[in-house]
């Protein structure tokens, strides 16, 4: 009996044994798996981080194409140009005379504001000089009326502000119209006149002056020219492609005053004959009212 407890007890402790040693290999082999699966983590980690680096540089690549896509068909467009015009003046009290139109000459900057492929906001600043000849009867003293020719010469600086409507390019030529106000400052008022006497009260009566002496032009400046200028402009033209985004400008832009140049001016009505009409208390005034219109010639160089 004590023999075969023995040999019991021996084959217990020996299972025991085997089963520790058996228990450690699994722990071993956990500690191996977990090992294994910390590294396959860490490099999926790091896979999933270059996926996400290289994620970030292609929308950052598609946005910048997206970008000068946008750029290139919505930005801005700026030139210079030289702006000779042929101005005249407008009757519009039909009390003073107009006499035809004057060469003029002016220069601008130009900048376009695309919001598509063929829509613009055009603006800029414009500089020109307009006006010509104007006749009328002015009342000098309370015996005397004087027949006045004036030449104006008034430059103004105009901020316009256009709607451009433009074609898509056609070879290398882009054609385009428009329409719009601008708002000018006279920055200069100065004409050339000629003025003398040509009617003398005589008791009740006027009388034409005979043989009235006509004097040589005076340069003469002062406020006889509002100071604002407010006109509609309409225009067309095309815009030949030299190289890249540089193109040649030519146009012809009709520029027309909306309120009257005149200011403070007294004309005296004539009948259909041009003769200065009088009623009991002397000649029949009014105010002077007329304004300038221009048409220009544009030649420029867009960038």
């Amino acid at each position: 009996v004590p023999a075969a407890r023995k040999h019991t007890e021996g084959q217990n402790t020996q299972g025991g044994v085997e089963q520790l040693a058996g228990g450690m290999g699994r722990v071993h082999e956990r500690k191996i798996s977990f090992g294994q699966i910390a590294r396959t983590m860490t490099k999926m980690n790091n896979d999933r981080g270059n996926r996400a680096t290289w994620m970030k540089v292609l929308l950052m690549t598609g946005m910048g194409m997206a970008f000068q896509s946008h750029a290139q068909t919505q930005g801005f467009r700026m030139g210079l140009a030289l702006d000779p015009n042929v101005s005249w003046m407008n009757s519009r009290d039909f009390e003073h005379t107009t006499d035809g139109g004057r060469a003029h000459f002016g220069y601008q900057f130009m900048a376009d504001i695309l919001f598509a492929e063929t829509y613009a906001i055009g603006t800029g600043v414009n500089v020109f000089r307009t006006g010509s000849s104007v006749e009328y009867w002015e009342p000098t003293t309370d015996s005397t009326l004087s027949r006045v020719s004036r030449n104006f010469n008034n430059q103004y600086v105009e901020l316009p502000v256009t709607f451009k409507l433009r074609t898509k390019e056609i070879g290398y030529t882009t054609y385009y119209g428009k329409f719009g106000c601008g708002l000018g400052l006279n920055t200069r008022r100065e004409a050339e006149e000629i003025r003398y006497v040509g009617f003398e009260r005589s008791g009740d009566t006027w009388d034409p002056v005979e043989d009235a002496v006509v004097p040589s032009p005076d340069l003469i400046s002062g406020d006889f020219a509002s100071l604002f200028r407010a006109s509609m402009i309409v225009g067309l033209g095309f815009e030949r492609r030299i190289a890249g985004t540089t193109a040649l400008m030519v146009g012809f832009t009709y520029n027309n005053s909306l309120f009257s140049t005149h200011k403070d001016q007294t004309v005296v009505k004539e009948d259909v004959s041009g003769v200065p009409r009088f009623g009991g208390d002397g000649p029949l005034t009014t105010e002077m009212l007329g304004h300038d219109s221009f048409l220009a010639m544009t030649v420029g160089v867009v960038f």
